[in-house]
């Protein structure tokens, strides 16, 4: 097959940005399945690791347990493809860096790596809160209202499930400061159109949270605390970084 020549984004139709948005995705979803190829054999301990926050919160005498014949097998399914999402990161966001890219000025193109290297750090970040913080606070929360004559005992679908959502959601969210960087520099916002849109902003991030999270007030401040701090920091990186004329 020959070079795919890239076309100058600026005289590029809706329909060609459509494509090229497809073939990044194409790659995306090749580099996890090559790394949930990888990841199956693992699995088991995967699962290990994500149901830890909730062994940790439960009563003494509680078990996880399955209810479907097939409940386990595709739960090991799930856990292998989520280290593999997590494993190739990198990769994922290095191809959302080249469809971004044509849209950035030549000097800024030299950061690709530093680009690929935040964009995963604050995702794990983000991972990693909602793990070590999140969960932990949400299940003791939770589960406290079993009382005495109820006894936990949690499916493991159910919970990878929420497990799946939770520290996907907290990845992403934890996303904005560098998001709100290349729509900076690419001239689409500035600091002060955040600053106007804060009282939406607010409304915006608690429905979101209501959302992504279980359906009470104190996991769901979980999640609206800290994306509130990140909008707040997306205000500051916007008023530092944008191209856009704030008059």
């Amino acid at each position: 097959m020959g070079k795919r020549i890239r076309k100058d984004p600026n005289n590029m139709t809706i329909l060609e940005h459509i494509e090229e948005l497809r073939v990044r995705l194409l790659w995306i979803i090749g580099g996890i399945l090559v790394a949930m190829a990888g990841t199956l054999s693992y699995s088991e301990r995967v699962i290990e690791i994500a149901v830890k926050p909730l062994k940790e919160a439960l009563p003494e005498g509680s078990k996880i347990i399955f209810t479907g014949v097939t409940e386990a097998f595709w739960v090991r399914i799930e856990a292998a493809l989520a280290a593999a999402i997590v494993i190739s990161i990198p990769f994922t966001f290095y191809q959302i860096w080249l469809f971004v890219k044509p849209g950035l000025k030549e000097n800024e193109k030299r950061f690709a790596i530093p680009f690929v290297v935040v964009f995963s750090i604050l995702f794990i970040g983000g991972v990693l809160f909602a793990y070590y913080v999140v969960l932990p606070l949400g299940f003791k929360f939770l589960l406290k209202y079993g009382g005495k004559d109820l006894s936990a005992m949690p499916s493991i679908k159910q919970y990878m499930s929420l497990f799946l959502k939770m520290v996907t959601s907290f990845g992403l969210v934890f996303e904005l400061p560098i998001i709100s960087f290349i729509l900076a520099r690419m001239g689409i916002i500035n600091g002060r159109d955040l600053l106007k849109r804060f009282d939406y902003a607010l409304l915006v991030i608690f429905f979101v949270a209501a959302i992504l999270t279980p359906p009470d007030v104190f996991t769901q401040f979980l999640m609206a605390a800290p994306l509130t701090l990140l909008y707040v920091l997306s205000i500051i990186i916007a008023y530092v970084f944008s191209t856009k004329d704030s008059s």
